[in-house]
């Protein structure tokens, strides 16, 4: 079972639902040949839906708002997100739509590409969303998906109104597609925002600039209070009104990194809900984001209290950052 955050949480996220098909390859074939993959994984994916899964087996109550299909995909999702205790009340089954499907294939050294077709994630403007969920929770989490699609975007800006009206934080993963295809969109929301979570790639070409500390800074100016740009297998840059700080990555036995930013954001969240420190949220996200790397697929195969309390005793002994792995403990003690 997992164990209770000593500051009960909950978190009502919105975004695309996907079911994640992830092969291996060794290489990627020319145009009409072939590449073979000695197995694959079916799995939940979807930035939000992994990032509540993380969630909930961290013990927080993760209350997820998005549709699916009435498919087998539509079914394997919604079964998956039941086994691991995620609140699926706000999500629509939507009759005669396929699920949102996700082909990953992964190369040497688990880097991941994604084929995407949107399916049930691309949402009608007569359907009506349970949003009013999102005032009994602690933070509203989305995507900056839906900003790309002019049938999605009203959902995701009401979504943010309502979190405003009622005084509950919002936080905000950008994924590097929106940065790209929709900026002005992602720029209109920055200052609504009290997370803003950014991949390096997207980060640089937001704000014109490649230092991680002065990108971090320049966003944090637009009115989050806290700022995190992930920079991979170098960790994250995290700054708040107090600092502006590198954190390093931890090394694991990277399989596949499906799932790790969603993770990564897991653990952003849950540090800034609980209030410890600015260096302990981006231990416990780059400890997250790392242990999602050990294992093919995302979903219900996503680290939760049991493997990050396994992680952080083999190294408490002789990690200097003793002060932070103590404030993770005391989370779940």
């Amino acid at each position: 079972m997992t164990p209770k955050l000593r500051l009960p949480a909950s978190v009502c996220l919105l975004g695309p639902i996907n079911v994640d098909v992830t092969m291996p390859i060794d290489k990627y074939p020319q145009e009409g040949d072939d590449a073979g993959a000695p197995s694959y994984s079916v799995e939940t994916g979807g930035v939000v839906g992994n990032t509540a899964i993380a969630l909930s087996k961290l013990g927080v109550n993760a209350k997820l708002i998005g549709c699916i299909g009435d498919d087998n995909w539509g079914n394997l999702a919604a079964e998956a997100f039941r086994q691991t205790g995620v609140d699926i009340s706000g999500v629509s089954v939507l009759p005669g739509v396929k699920t949102g499907l996700n082909f990953a294939v992964v190369s040497k050294g688990g880097e991941r590409t994604f084929f995407n077709a949107w399916g049930a994630n691309i949402w009608d403007n007569t359907h009506q969303f349970p949003l009013h969920i999102i005032s009994n929770t602690d933070m509203l989490q989305v995507t900056g998906h839906p900003l790309t699609r002019s049938s999605n975007r009203p959902t995701l800006l009401n979504a943010i109104d309502i979190a405003q009206s009622n005084d509950i934080p919002i936080s905000m993963d950008t994924s590097i597609r929106p940065v790209f295809d929709s900026t002005s969109d992602i720029r209109a929301v920055i200052p609504k925002l009290n997370i803003c979570i950014l991949g390096y790639e997207e980060a640089c070409y937001l704000v014109d600039h490649s230092d991680p500390h002065t990108i971090a800074q320049k966003i944090l100016s637009q009115g989050p209070e806290l700022v995190a740009v992930k920079l991979g297998g170098k960790g994250c840059v995290l700054a708040n009104s107090d600092e502006c700080i590198t954190l390093p990555s931890y090394k694991v036995k990277t399989i596949d990194t499906t799932g790790a930013g969603d993770t990564f954001t897991a653990g952003i969240i849950l540090g800034w809900l609980s209030k410890i420190d600015i260096r302990a949220t981006g231990m416990l996200a780059n400890v997250l984001g790392a242990l999602a790397t050990t294992v093919w697929g995302a979903g219900t195969k996503l680290p939760g209290t049991k493997e990050l309390i396994a992680y952080l005793a083999s190294i408490n002994s002789q990690d200097k950052n003793k002060r932070e792995t103590d404030q993770i403990f005391e989370l779940f003690g």
